[in-house]
């Protein structure tokens, strides 16, 4: 699928984030099974998973497949109240053929991000590390506040210039030579993490956006050692909603750059939201 195939569906409020990322992040009734994480999580899919060695296969409601470790899964609380009325979240789709007086539903309309943020599915606290709160460097700084999963909310940041110049214009040539051109670079909530901002316009370019700043920070760490510690990535629409924001360390770079994860799974796991 190109990202032509994955342009938004309402242009005028450019209001989306990947399908793949969302049924992970956010439970919402548009499920038929709902599987619980030993992290607390659930993920709604349209059936019960399949396991094959360490990786559990699951079908997701909007009919995509990804994966997950088998071993994240809290298969009893799952097999239980998927045995009762699926968590109590999820509509219980008639896997029969239907009756001769029978008509089928219409399917329920999709929610975007911007919606399920707004009501109570997003308050749920994702997996991941919390940053502790970065005292300010000057009377002018701007902290940012938090979001509602207790992490720093780079879109609060205040803006100031990287202090580093010769790692500001690195990453800014690494940027545009990847054909990034619509990227701002400022001063993250440390002294050793460059707050990148990348404007993305379609899901694909939200993949391509995290794979390049991976790569950018592995690149940063060869040409200067020891002066970039992480980077934290800033994924937003063209009117400056956010598709995703990201703390990228050299481990985490390293195994997405190797394919060690895909862009999908590593984004489910370590967005911060």
């Amino acid at each position: 699928m190109t990202e032509n195939d994955m342009r938004y569906r309402t242009p005028l409020t450019l209001r989306w984030l990947a399908p793949v990322a969302l049924a992970f992040l956010l439970a919402s009734p548009l499920a038929a099974y709902t599987i619980y994480l030993k992290s607390g999580q659930t993920i709604q899919a349209k059936g019960k998973y399949r396991i094959d060695k360490d990786k559990a296969y699951i079908t997701l409601s909007n009919g995509q497949q990804t994966f997950i470790k088998a071993s994240e899964i809290d298969i009893a609380r799952t097999d239980a109240e998927n045995k009762s009325d699926y968590g109590g979240n999820a509509v219980i789709l008639d896997q029969g053929a239907p009756g001769k007086n029978q008509v089928a539903p219409p399917p329920p309309p999709k929610k975007n991000l911007s919606d399920m943020i707004a009501g109570r599915e997003a308050s749920r606290e994702l997996p991941g590390r919390r940053d502790k709160p970065v005292a300010p460097t000057s009377s002018d700084t701007k902290q940012a506040t938090k979001t509602r999963a207790g992490f720093s909310d780079l879109t609060t940041l205040g803006r100031r210039p990287f202090a580093q110049a010769d790692v500001l214009a690195e990453l800014q040539q690494f940027f545009h030579g990847q054909g990034v051109d619509d990227v701002e670079i400022f001063a993250g909530t440390q002294g050793d993490r460059p707050l990148i901002e990348v404007t993305t316009s379609s899901e694909g370019a939200v993949f391509r956006g995290l794979t390049i700043g991976a790569n950018a920070l592995l690149h940063i760490r060869d040409r200067f050692p020891n002066k970039i510690g992480a980077l934290e990535l800033l994924l937003v629409t063209p009117t400056k909603e956010r598709a995703g924001q990201f703390v990228l360390t050299p481990d985490l770079a390293s195994d997405l750059v190797a394919k060690k994860v895909e862009p999908q799974a590593f984004f489910v796991e370590h967005v911060q939201f």
